[in-house]
């Protein structure tokens, strides 16, 4: 006799579809230049300071590409290679469809073709709109006036511009300040504060080094390299970042820890619904009969490869969250990409502890699908992945750190007690003898809702004292600070409901549902240029027009903002254009 699993079976079939993307190779791109292997791993290591932090040219490349165009790289293009090429033959790189233009309204502004989602350096210096746009945004973020889309995508567009345009000019910050206690470093074209000999020199290197990427011949520029390397080392070592971590942050971005885990996730998540359908099915079989047979050894023998894929994936999770963290030198729950990582790991601490308490797949399941649907929205949605420093006001802030670590903590909690309100949902909806398991499910949920509480409630505890020791205040009712109360009150509700009687399991699981909606309006916080940039990383209005961001001392000892984008031809060409 069949019984009625489909709803089940159709969830393991979801989760064998491939999970790919392609990325189509630039035909007409000129060839890379060429570099022996060790040279390229030298330049992979060569420090640079770059939005505020000293990196390896390696995170520079990928970090700048990702800006540019959108992607980490180029096709299966090597990130540093192109950098190198761009930097080599920028004439034939400019007129490359890289500078990436996502907003069609704005495509239409500019007067191109409003298919290309990528335009070209040349085709933004040909269209003079770009530039007669920028002065009346500037003088509206001066005002401190909200942007509207058409205008934030329009300085998007133009960080890309002029940061394509840093690269072709060769802009780089190379060079490490003669003090140490100069914690700026100086552009690789104007590398001042060091004797006029000690300059020639420096720009001789730099520019041996490019005819010789430029000539392409392998042998030129290993030597280039070799010396180039050696100049700047020899500047000022006490200021260089320790090279084993310059070596630890190249591994990061080439290991992938994150998408390997990814997949894993989805591995353990396929073989956990697996394992839940056949002790289903073993159950059913029981009711109708004696025979047991060897179903049982089978299922525990894809359990524990479900368990251990989740163990291994965990444990890459948690590798790759310790590397940001030494690499960052910070909490790793300071932006947005950060919170898609925190988040699953939560979930996933917790199932590893229920699981030891009940032993019952659901909560391993549950969480392997968060963390794979997770992961792989942090992979594709187009978020800030580099590891950035901290304003000042969230550094050296021990509630903060806290706050912040707990309160992601509760969204992970809550987000493992939503996906179980589904699978809840979907054995419910099943109507077989396995919804039997419909009580522990309704435990289970319970049980996460509890820890997601707790968790939440302590963190806006925490944040009212963070606030109240950076601001002065414990509570300002502002948006993100309002939706957290009322998400803690709904969620405390589904609590009492449940403990009183007035709402039973299918109750508990639609709210715990209708609750993470709550949940999704705390999480989210769009940054708006200009207010909510530190003062000295805001753009100035005319008649300081000349470099977009701030380029006086403010900027310049502030090491939490953005490389100032040193513009000033440009601007100039602009407002003779306008």
């Amino acid at each position: 006799m069949k019984y009625p699993l489909a709803p089940l079976a159709w969830c393991a079939a979801a989760l064998l579809l491939p999970l790919s993307s392609a990325a189509a190779e630039k035909e007409s791109a000129p060839a890379l230049p060429r570099i022996s292997q060790a040279t390229l791993q030298a330049l992979r290591l060569l420090p640079i300071q770059h939005h505020g932090r000293h990196k390896p040219f390696d995170s520079f490349a990928r970090e700048t590409l990702q800006l540019i165009t959108g992607s980490p790289r180029l096709g299966t293009r090597d990130p540093v290679e192109t950098i190198l090429a761009i930097m080599a033959e920028p004439e034939h790189w400019q007129a490359q469809p890289l500078v990436s233009v996502p907003f069609i309204p704005l495509r239409e502004a500019l007067g191109l073709d409003r298919q290309a989602s990528q335009v070209s350096y040349n085709d933004l210096v040909a269209t003079r709109t770009l530039m007669r746009m920028l002065p009346a945004i500037v003088e509206k973020q001066r005002r401190d006036e909200k942007l509207s889309m058409l205008e934030q995508e329009t300085m998007d567009v133009f960080d890309r511009f002029a940061t394509f345009s840093n690269l072709v000019e060769h802009r780089l910050e190379l060079v490490p300040s003669q003090s140490v206690s100069d914690w700026n470093w100086r552009s690789i074209q104007q590398p001042e504060g060091y004797p006029p000999q000690k300059q020639a020199e420096i720009r001789q290197a730099w520019a041996g080094w490019v005819t010789a990427l430029r000539e392409g011949d392998a042998a030129s520029v290993d030597a280039a390299t070799t010396r180039l390397l050696s100049t700047l080392q020899g500047l000022n070592p006490a200021a260089l970042p320790p090279t084993w971590k310059l070596r630890l942050e190249v591994f990061y971005n080439q290991a992938h820890l994150f998408r390997i885990a990814q997949l894993g996730y989805w591995l353990a998540a396929v073989l956990f619904l697996i394992a839940l359908l056949r002790s289903a099915a073993t159950a059913i079989r029981a009711e109708r009969s004696a025979e047991r047979g060897g179903r049982s050894a089978a299922v525990a023998g894809v359990g524990g490869a479900a368990f251990a894929a989740f163990a291994l994936s965990a444990a890459l999770h948690v590798g790759g969250i310790i590397l940001r963290v030494v690499i960052g030198g910070r909490p790793p729950v300071s932006n947005f990409f950060e919170t898609m990582l925190w988040i699953p790991l939560v979930g996933v601490l917790l199932a590893f502890i229920f699981e030891r308490i009940y032993r019952a797949r659901y909560f391993a399941f549950s969480t392997a699908l968060l963390a794979a649907v997770t992961l792989l929205l942090s992979e594709y949605v187009p978020l800030d992945s580099s590891i950035s420093p901290v304003v000042a006001v969230l550094r050296s802030n021990l509630w903060l750190t806290i706050h912040v670590l707990t309160i992601v903590a509760s969204y992970g909690a809550l987000a493992l007690a939503t996906v179980l309100a589904h699978v809840y949902g979907v054995v419910y909806l099943a109507r077989s003898p396995a919804a039997a398991a419909l009580e522990s499910l309704g435990t289970f949920l319970y049980r996460a809702i509890q820890v997601g509480v707790v968790l939440l409630a302590g963190g806006i505890m925490l944040g009212a004292v963070w606030a109240n020791a950076s601001w002065g205040r414990y509570w300002g009712w502002d948006p993100k600070e309002t939706w957290a109360l009322i998400t803690l009150l709904w969620f405390i509700a589904i609590l009492h409901g449940r403990f009183a009687g007035w709402l039973t399991g299918v109750g508990v699981a639609l709210s715990t549902i209708g609750g993470f909606f709550l949940l999704l309006m705390t999480y989210p916080h769009p940054r708006r240029r200009g207010r909510d940039e530190p003062p000295a990383c805001r753009v100035v209005g005319p008649p300081a027009f000349r470099g977009i961001r701030a380029h006086g001392p403010a900027a310049l000892s502030s090491p939490i903002c953005a490389a100032p984008i040193s513009m000033t031809r440009i601007i100039e060409a602009a407002e003779g254009l306008a």
